[in-house]
């Protein structure tokens, strides 16, 4: 049953089906998760060069790393040889690659293939061709952010504008020096609902402080 001309202080919840039918949810994750830019790490995180962490992006594993240029690095988490996932491990540091646990393939922080076994007797294999396939990364704000799509919206509509149009102009946000905040604690749950459920769960009144 769907209840409408509800009045505007009560907003009414989508029909039950959007919480649980497997299509709308494979169309989420379609069309926001792998569509948009997704907040994915803080960057202290990433404090030097070999760090890294990752992240599930609707339905990919995600790599973000720094790379020796200072610079964050950001990659499907999956070698180029069989597909294994490259790091299983949330977060750690890497002295100057990764290597796939399956098959040995090696990647530089750049995500430049570097080495693999008998590489040199596979004369066809082009490195340049065999790197690690690109995300889309920006870093502001102290935060890490990414996006899946190929031809993904503009960070500075989406992203700084919407930031803008609730706190006010750039300026005056970066003057907090939100990036010299640090993790001091991470609290993690695993919850048996739809997504949604935890976004108006957060967004209901009732439970703001």
């Amino acid at each position: 049953m769907t209840i409408t001309n509800l009045p505007p202080s009560l907003i009414p919840t989508l029909p039950g089906e959007y919480y649980t039918a497997p299509e709308v949810f494979a169309q989420e994750q379609e069309r926001v998760f792998e569509a948009m830019w997704f907040c994915a790490a803080r960057a202290s995180e990433l404090a030097r060069p070999g760090a890294f962490r990752t992240c599930q992006v609707g339905r990919e594993s995600v790599l973000i790393s720094r790379s020796r240029d200072g610079s964050v690095k950001a990659f499907l988490n999956i070698c180029r040889h069989r597909g294994a996932k490259l790091c299983t491990e949330e977060s750690g540091e890497v002295k100057r690659a990764f290597q796939c646990p399956y098959h040995a393939w090696t990647y530089g922080l750049d995500g430049k293939l570097v080495a693999a076994p008998n590489l040199t007797s596979m004369p066809d294999i082009d490195r340049t061709e065999y790197g690690l396939i690109n995300v889309h990364v920006r870093e502001w704000l102290g935060y890490v952010w990414v996006c899946l799509a190929e031809n993904p919206p503009s960070f500075e509509a989406d992203v700084i504008g919407d930031v803008v149009s609730r706190l006010g102009d750039v300026e005056s946000i970066e003057r907090y020096g939100i990036e010299n905040l640090s993790v001091g604690r991470r609290i993690v749950y695993d919850v048996r609902a739809n997504w949604k459920l935890i976004i108006e769960n957060f967004m209901e009144c009732y439970h703001c402080a």
